[in-house]
């Protein structure tokens, strides 16, 4: 095996339980129990209630639980219904390589519960998997969306895997095959976005990190080189010259990079549009201004979103998740966005149309090469009716639900109640809460997925 590879699984498979620092694993139960709300919240929308249907007809050996579904269905199944139902609002976390909760946390519930591991065990091969999945996405520079490529789905396949290896405790030699077999797995195109199949990326991710994992623990095979080869992972979905495989394994946990890595959503819809809407609600709440006294919005210095938000005049609900038009235009409606915000109904009422006229956003489509990060900031400015002109920045590193001001415990609380709340009554949504807010004190995974069964 080759050395990045073999220095890959080392990290995977020989990492110490008490090495992943006390902070890492406070964000991996906060995101965990904010995960298993948002796929409660999942499992009731449209697209949700297919994935549940389908899961009933295909599941195969009843092996683990499906969130909200009332079901239990294989390994691999249960991941990809759990992944899909997690990022079916786009309201699940985000962070260094996109989506990482929702590739990672199915794969290792799943497994968790056919192994009857504890809570603490899921945290450590959840942050052992967001780890290596940072680090490859580091290594990256971001091009692989230009390419077309979705990232939860590229580097949340190789997470999900790192993931289900370190819960099955494969050895090196295993886990270097089960990210070869990996290597083959990732599938998710950017022209998605906005429709029922950006979701099922995550769920693909999800599953296959489980199936990779278990067919490398029966003896299957793979390559060995699947980062280091000129045909391999990197070459593929990043393209020669645009990556840095000495990024992908030096950084392994020097330092854990999930703390100041992920992201708790605010507003169900795609991460690129909450800097701009933080702006737009605290300017509206200070100055207590109603939609009639907005003239024009203007969202500003953008270089890459026209390659994510793709819809500025979207037709149903699942579009205005990737609108930067629409969700602006929503805001300054009705002074929030929220779930209800992105039903077919809403984004087709008669005033949103008014609104739209107002919102201006002016998009870089070609892509910068110098630059390889999401947008830090999205400036906004409002000109209002009395002539007044209001500006504002916020720091998409600094903002509400990131590390340096995180979401408090009452408000992941709140969220994780509302998002319940659309598939368990009210009891079994506070033993839920009750049961996931401390994930990592239970002795048997199996219990707290009994109290999201549905």
């Amino acid at each position: 095996m080759a050395a990045t590879e073999e220095r890959i699984a080392r990290f995977i498979v020989e990492t110490r339980d008490d090495a992943v620092p006390p902070e890492a694993l406070r964000t991996a139960r906060d995101a965990v129990f904010d995960c298993v709300g948002v796929a409660l919240a999942g499992a009731a929308q449209p697209l949700g209630k297919m994935m549940l249907e389908l899961t009933r007809e295909e599941g195969g050996n009843a092996e683990a639980t499906v969130i909200g579904g009332g079901l239990r269905a294989s390994t691999t199944m249960a991941a990809l219904a759990n992944g899909t139902l997690a990022h079916a609002l786009d309201y699940d976390d985000m962070g260094a390589f996109g989506h990482p909760s929702v590739a990672l946390l199915p794969p290792v519930l799943a497994l968790g519960e056919k192994l009857g591991v504890s809570g603490r065990e899921v945290l450590d091969a959840y942050v052992i998997g967001f780890e290596v999945a940072a680090n490859l996405s580091a290594a990256s520079h971001y091009v692989q969306t230009e390419r077309g490529f979705h990232s939860t789905a590229v580097f949340g396949t190789m997470g999900a895997t790192a993931a289900a290896a370190r819960l099955l405790e494969l050895d090196v030699e295993q886990t270097v095959m089960a990210l070869g077999i990996a290597g083959s797995m990732p599938a998710g195109v950017v022209q998605n976005f906005g429709t029922m199949v950006k979701p099922l990326h995550a769920g693909m991710a999800a599953r296959n990190g489980v199936l990779a994992a278990l067919l490398a623990r029966k003896g299957y095979t793979g390559t060995d080189i699947i980062f280091e080869s000129k045909l391999g992972f990197f070459a593929t979905y990043v393209g020669e010259g645009h990556y840095d495989l000495e990024k992908a394994v030096n950084g392994l946990g020097k330092p854990f990079l999930l703390h100041d890595r992920l992201v708790i959503k605010k507003y169900p819809c795609c991460g690129t549009n909450h800097s701009a809407l933080d702006s737009i609600l605290s300017l509206m709440r200070e100055e207590h201004l109603s939609f009639d006294e907005i003239a024009q919005v203007s969202v500003e210095g953008l270089p890459y979103l026209s390659h994510v938000l793709l819809y500025p005049r979207p037709k149903h609900g699942i579009n205005g998740k990737f609108s930067i038009h629409y969700n602006v235009a929503a805001a300054i409606l009705d002074g929030k966005v929220a779930i209800d915000s992105h039903s077919d109904q809403m984004v087709r009422r008669p005033g949103v149309q008014e609104a739209l006229e107002k919102v201006r956003v002016d998009v870089q489509s070609r892509w910068d090469p110098a630059y390889t990060a999401a947008p830090i900031e999205t400036p906004v400015t409002l000109r209002l009716t009395d002539g007044r002109v209001l500006t504002r920045s916020t720091n998409r590193h600094t903002m509400h639900g990131t590390h340096e001001d995180p979401l408090s415990r009452d408000e992941l609380v709140a969220k994780f109640t509302c998002n319940a709340g659309l598939t368990l009554p009210p009891d079994a949504v506070t033993r839920a809460a009750d049961l996931w807010l401390h994930v990592d004190e239970v002795p048997d995974i199996r219990q707290a997925m009994d109290a999201v069964a549905g």
